[in-house]
């Protein structure tokens, strides 16, 4: 499993995460009541409804994740937590957590815990040069089901609410009718809230073996951004002409993930490739990471060439797909849509290539020379939570 390197930036990063998923939720819902009064019934309803089940499975997860103790095994990690062991610092209790859980504060508490643990110990972050080693115990774990939180997150909630805000508001412009304050508010707050979630989970999975720095996460960061907000914008204007084909680029790119998964597996546990399927192949429709792809393999190495052909594999389909959908909509447009054209086929070009020339920089460029593997430098301090 990946080692956690906590560093002074890590305070005010849990913080704004903390912050992010609150008002992301919050706006959310705001813009679903500002639906129905403006007589969007079926936006209101199926927002609503992307919002409350998203709060739902939050809930039941941190529920689960707070009274089991007990974390799931990789494939070929034989070490698991201790089963007294709690994740939650503040709250040993499980009632308390329980409870808490249930009032949909559960992905934001566990943010606050991570922020009051490194504000605590900011002096010491401050003046430690490669950062505050963190043991695989329960702030480990902490972490971790901090960073899954908020996959799932963006997910179902901030990934579905993007596109809906932004397909009404497109709407909303070419019928003339009034933008709302809040819809202006929370798009770019589901925006953000989705290229974090992203960023997170490749500054754990991608990038565990490498020394990072902020420069270097906001690098990433950007180069996300550029990507998602392609995608995003290929699939609404896509979807403004060719409501329902939409569903069969998904349809083919689920498949075509699948099959590179297939092709990959070489895990001697058939719960893996059926886990891939049903819970990872979606997080590919916006981004690739090959963490989970790894996890196929089982103990089977997963060599410099597959990984390359499965990258390239990837950014090939997302970026034909993109471009597929944003020439489908340039062409085919009609009057009251016209004006809408190139700035999108603009966004689209530059964001998708730019957002991939990025993280190609990222790889090259970065963080070679920091990597952590056969290091010969002293480890860094060791946190160990008891």
């Amino acid at each position: 499993m990946a080692e956690v390197y906590l560093k002074w930036h890590h305070t005010f990063l849990f913080l704004f995460q903390a912050i992010l998923t609150i008002a992301d939720t919050t706006t959310d819902i705001l813009t679903s009541l500002k639906y129905k009064e403006l007589g969007h019934k079926h936006w209101f309803a199926v927002s609503l409804s992307i919002t409350l089940i998203t709060l739902t499975v939050l809930c039941v997860w941190s529920i689960i994740a707070t009274t089991s103790r007990a974390w799931a095994q990789d494939t070929d990690d034989v070490e698991r937590l201790e089963r007294n062991a709690n994740p939650d610092m503040i709250f040993r209790s499980t009632g308390i957590n329980v409870t808490l859980s249930c009032l949909c504060m559960g992905p934001p508490l566990h943010s606050l815990q991570m922020f009051f643990f490194c504000a605590c110990r900011f002096k010491k972050l401050w003046k430690s040069k490669n950062g505050l080693l963190v043991e695989k115990d329960r702030l480990y774990y902490l972490y971790v089901h901090t960073l899954n939180l908020k996959m799932i997150e963006g997910l179902l909630e901030s990934a579905p609410q993007l596109i809906i805000q932004v397909y009404v508001m497109l709407h909303n412009i070419k019928s003339g009718d009034e933008i709302a304050v809040i819809q202006w508010i929370s798009m770019p707050i589901s925006f953000i809230s989705l290229v974090w979630m992203f960023t997170s989970m490749e500054f754990l999975r991608e990038f565990a073996n490498y020394r990072m720095k902020f420069v270097h996460g906001v690098l990433i960061f950007l180069s996300n951004a550029g990507t998602i907000a392609a995608r995003t914008l290929a699939i609404i204007f896509f979807t403004i002409m060719f409501p329902w084909w939409v569903l069969l680029v998904f349809f083919v790119h689920w498949v075509v993930i699948n099959l590179i998964g297939f092709w990959l597996w070489r895990s001697k546990r058939k719960q893996d490739i059926f886990t891939f399927i049903f819970a990872y192949s979606p997080f590919y429709l916006f981004f690739y990471n090959s963490y989970y792809l790894k996890k196929l393999r089982g103990s089977v190495p997963f060599t410099v060439a597959l990984q390359n052909i499965s990258a390239i594999s990837w950014h090939i389909l997302f970026t034909v797909e993109n471009i597929a959908m944003i020439f489908a909509y340039y062409f085919t447009s009609d009057a009251p849509n016209a004006r809408f054209r190139d700035p999108a086929l603009a966004v689209v070009l530059i964001g998708n290539i730019g957002g991939i020339l990025l993280k190609y920089m990222s790889w090259c460029c970065c963080f070679n020379e920091y990597s952590t593997e056969n290091e010969t430098f002293r480890r860094p301090v060791t946190i160990v939570l008891r």
